[in-house]
């Protein structure tokens, strides 16, 4: 769990948590230890690519359902390129969501628009809007150093039934989250849930993690839920057909690629 994970780890873990088993002892490890332990366990694969449903609740229950597609690719140490293409319903159809990863650096992120058939660069001050009418913002959907925070390991408490550390992460610079609190699963250092609070400390939202598959001996959570409990509403976001190590080509993690469609 790294702070890409934090934020949510929604982008990297809905396409590309390449999380393996941890493997010898755990104990006594600080917070920081842990969530180091856990961003080592990351990009294990070339790239990746999945199919994706997300699940629209509002307040009453009504839903609104969307397919996607998601390709990710990584570009040597600590950088990444990422897209995701809406294929249904016909109102978000050819929508597109492009992002460049480079650690130390800020994500730069794109999104087309056919209706308008143009590229929007998505700048800083707009990272915490709405992703598509999700209960994700532009800045879920990116990465955070992991240096951009501080830890503190709360307690080890079961979720479901798995041990778990349960860790504090604070931002040195407050801009979208005053803190997270989240839950590692001390088997598989995979995030089991995590609890997001706005700037003013107020408790937002919930993000679940669950139904981890082990694909080519990468343990992937399959299942992702984000319940916004000021609003009511919550996205969920299920996997399918998830294939690593395909040989993506640069070509896919463009802007003229973004028109096409998928």
């Amino acid at each position: 769990m790294t702070c890409r994970s934090l934020g949510v780890m929604i982008f990297v873990m809905v396409v590309s948590v390449f999380i393996l088993p941890a493997s010898g002892r755990s104990a006594d490890m600080t917070a920081y230890q842990i969530v180091k332990k856990a961003e080592d366990l990351l990009d294990q694969a070339k790239d990746s690519k999945a199919d994706m449903k997300m699940t629209l609740l509002n307040q009453k229950g009504e839903k609104r359902e969307r397919t996607l597609s998601a390709w990710v690719k990584r570009e040597g140490e600590n950088k990444s390129k990422s897209i995701l293409f809406f294929n249904s319903p016909a109102d978000v159809k050819g929508t597109s969501f492009l992002v460049w990863t480079n650690e130390k650096k800020e994500d730069k992120q794109w999104l087309y628009l056919p209706a308008l058939q143009r590229v929007r660069q998505i700048s800083a001050s707009g990272k915490g809007e709405s992703f598509m009418g999700t209960e994700l913002t532009f800045f879920d959907m990116g990465s955070q150093d992991v240096d951009d925070y501080t830890y503190t390991l709360l307690k080890e408490e079961n979720v479901k039934n798995e041990a778990c550390y349960v860790i504090e992460a604070t931002p040195k610079k407050v801009e979208f989250y005053r803190k997270v609190v989240v839950w590692i699963r001390k088997g598989t250092f995979i995030p089991a849930k995590a609890d997001f609070y706005d700037p003013k400390g107020q408790y937002q939202k919930q993000g679940i993690f669950e139904n981890v598959k082990n694909i080519k001996n990468i343990n992937t959570p399959t299942h992702i839920e984000m319940h916004n409990v000021v609003n009511g509403r919550t996205t969920v976001i299920d996997l399918s057909n998830i294939v690593y190590d395909s040989g993506l080509k640069d070509d896919i993690f463009t802007e003229r690629y973004m028109t096409r469609g998928n």
